[in-house]
């Protein structure tokens, strides 16, 4: 998954993107934004940490979290058993054409822990038109005229999220200004690509002409944590496929990808996943050889 600010495309022409996620392995997206609306919807198993503008979630089946416009956000799983989920991405510009107030409201819509009587009729009723699309989508190899149903079935969704969802920007909390989305792509995109070299808060802020304090409030201020753990998400990220696609040791994969030896990459990988690199890396592959057997 591209990250940092990321750009997403839709595909033949339809209004709404969908990602199935299926994987049992433990995952790591660090924080990024983007223009496009996202729903979060867990159809089993659940993700362990939904990082959203400040709060965190824990997502379990038939939770939904709609992630707003530009919102700075992360998901982190462990390991775990039939996780299945599936991830919407509305087009900003399908929203602006059909409301051209959409830059003045946005969607306070998470079902986790509801227990309003109304708020859990129209979750379902949401719940309802998210199965409707994933079906739409599913046959759309099969069904030359399934196309047809999913872009009924987006209006159907974008007039349910602003007829039971929409609520002021000002209501929402802090608008974030384009300025500082530009200066934090420039940041980010930084650091994804030099996140393999020597990186610390004096290098970033000379390359940006900016001052270690001003960035360290900057960057903790808008995206939630620190550069310093900033960085070591993106290495983190990086060094986990390696970790299982490759027979590379342990301090070779560390020192690919900018940790400075062994040890701090222990450290890091621990603080995650709560096992070591070289733990985790047995446990997959004892694993992979059971379902081998088994098979």
């Amino acid at each position: 998954m591209e990250y940092k600010y990321e750009l997403i495309k839709n595909d033949d022409n339809l209004p709404i993107k969908i990602i199935f996620h299926t994987s049992d392995d433990a995952q790591l997206v660090p924080r990024h934004w983007h223009e496009s609306i996202e729903i979060s919807y867990v159809l089993s198993g659940k993700i362990d940490d939904i990082y959203v503008d400040g709060i965190h979630y824990t997502s379990q089946q038939g939770d939904i979290v709609l992630i707003n416009s530009n919102a700075i956000h992360s998901f982190s799983v462990v390991q775990g058993k039939n996780r299945k989920a599936v991830t919407f991405f509305i087009s900003y510009e399908f929203l602006k054409t059909n409301y051209p107030d959409i830059d003045q409201i946005a969607f306070d819509c998470v079902s986790i822990d509801q227990n309003d009587e109304h708020k859990i009729k129209i979750f379902n009723e949401l719940r309802e038109n998210l199965d409707s699309i994933i079906r739409a989508f599913s046959n759309l190899r099969d069904d030359s005229l399934a196309h047809i149903k999913v872009i009924g079935l987006s209006y159907e969704l974008i007039y349910l999220l602003l007829k039971n969802f929409k609520i002021s920007k000002k209501s929402f909390g802090e608008i974030k200004t384009k300025k500082y989305l530009d200066r934090l792509t420039e940041i980010t995109n930084y650091i994804k690509e030099n996140y393999s070299q020597d990186l610390s808060i004096d290098i970033i802020s000379a390359k940006f002409n900016l001052s270690p304090e001003y960035l360290s409030r900057f960057f903790k201020k808008y995206m939630g944590m620190t550069i310093h753990n900033y960085i070591n998400t993106v290495r983190l990220e990086k060094s986990y496929r390696d970790l299982m696609n490759t027979d590379q040791s342990i301090t070779e994969i560390a020192l690919e990808h900018g940790f400075p030896n062994e040890k701090s990459f222990n450290k890091v990988f621990k603080t995650f996943y709560n096992i070591t690199p070289n733990q985790y890396r047995k446990k997959i592959k004892a694993l992979k050889s059971v379902i081998k057997t088994e098979n």
